[in-house]
């Protein structure tokens, strides 16, 4: 278990450092032109509804995530404390929990879509840095 522990920890610094490492190499803005027609307007609509229901499909799968990670830990902390012996074994039992995120990953995915889906319909996406 303290593997894991350690694990997790690890993988949670090289996140935030990847993070900090697209923070340092600028944010891309895009300006989105959209279509002539009244087909093409219709059908970034529908890009749109698609990109809310990826995001919000992300964001469901994040949550149940979150929900089981945060059962996983009262189960694991419960089964610690039935067991320990001196308060210092219980003391170690809070030690066990994990963290658990809620935060949905993959949402870059549903922009990505967006993105393509909005070209494909006509419209015109200028990158700017």
């Amino acid at each position: 278990m303290r593997t894991l522990q350690i694990h997790h920890s690890f993988l949670f610094r090289l996140a935030a450092a990847i993070c900090f490492a697209i923070t340092l190499a600028g944010c891309t803005s895009y300006r989105y032109i959209p279509p002539d027609s009244d087909a093409g307007r219709q059908c970034v609509t529908s890009c749109g509804t698609n990109q809310q229901i990826c995001i919000a499909g992300k964001e469901q799968v994040a949550a149940a995530q979150a929900q089981a990670c945060e059962m996983r830990n009262v189960s694991t902390v419960s089964i610690c404390l039935a067991v320990a012996k001196t308060d210092a074994d219980r003391e170690l039992c809070s030690k066990k929990r994990q963290y658990c995120s809620s935060s949905p990953s993959g949402t870059w995915q549903c922009e990505s879509d967006y993105r393509a889906c909005y070209t494909q319909c006509g419209g015109r996406i200028e990158e700017s840095e």
